[in-house]
C-alpha cells in the first residue's frame, strides 16, 4: 500500500499533524485503531479545516485509497487555482494616467495600463512608487490606445506592482 501511495504524489509520514501543516502537505491520512479494525481511514484535507474537509470511513484498499487520494488532490488544485485567479482578477485596476497608476499601487493593488514608454521611465515609476513592470499579458486589448506617462501611442499593456 506504500508504495501506491506514493505514486499518487502523497507524502507518508509519521509527523505530528502540525509538522504537516506547516511544510505544506495537502493531505493528511490519518489512522486510529478503530480504523485499523474497519480497514478505513481518515483523509484530511488542509485547506479545508475541521470536519468539513475531512472524509472519514475511506478504505484501506490501496486502489480505491489512490483513487480518493488523487481525486481530493485534484479538487485541491481545482480549488486553489479558482482562488487565485478571483484573487488577481479582484486586484487588478485600468489606469489611464500615471497619477492613477500612483494611487493604485499605493492602495497594494496590480495597475494594469498602456504602455510605450522606455526604461528611463520604468525607473520613474519605480523610485516613485516602488512598483516595476510585472508582465506584459498574452491576452491584449484591442484597439486604439495612449501609454499613460507619455502620451505615445501605445500597441500594449503592461501590468504593473510591488514586489514584496
Amino acid at each position: 500500500m506504500n508504495q501506491n501511495i506514493k505514486r499518487a504524489t502523497v507524502k507518508v509520514t509519521k509527523a505530528p499533524k502540525q509538522d504537516t501543516a506547516t511544510v505544506g502537505v495537502p493531505l493528511r491520512i490519518e489512522v486510529g485503531p478503530r480504523d485499523v479494525g474497519n480497514r478505513s481511514v481518515v483523509v484530511c484535507r488542509r485547506d479545508i479545516p475541521g470536519k468539513p474537509g475531512k472524509d472519514f470511513g475511506i478504505s484501506m484498499e490501496p486502489s480505491k485509497l489512490e483513487y480518493h487520494v488523487k481525486s481530493r488532490l485534484e479538487d485541491i488544485q481545482a480549488l486553489l487555482l479558482q482562488r487565485a485567479i478571483s484573487f488577481r482578477d479582484s486586484n487588478i485596476v485600468d489606469v489611464n494616467s500615471y497619477e492613477e497608476l500612483k494611487a493604485v499601487i499605493a492602495q497594494g493593488k496590480w495597475a494594469r495600463g498602456p504602455w510605450s514608454a522606455g526604461d528611463k521611465e520604468e525607473l520613474k515609476v519605480k523610485e516613485e512608487t516602488g512598483a516595476t513592470i510585472r508582465c506584459f499579458p498574452f491576452e491584449q486589448p484591442q484597439g486604439q490606445k495612449t501609454c499613460f506617462i507619455t502620451g505615445n501611442p501605445a500597441d500594449e499593456v503592461a501590468i504593473f506592482a510591488k514586489s514584496y
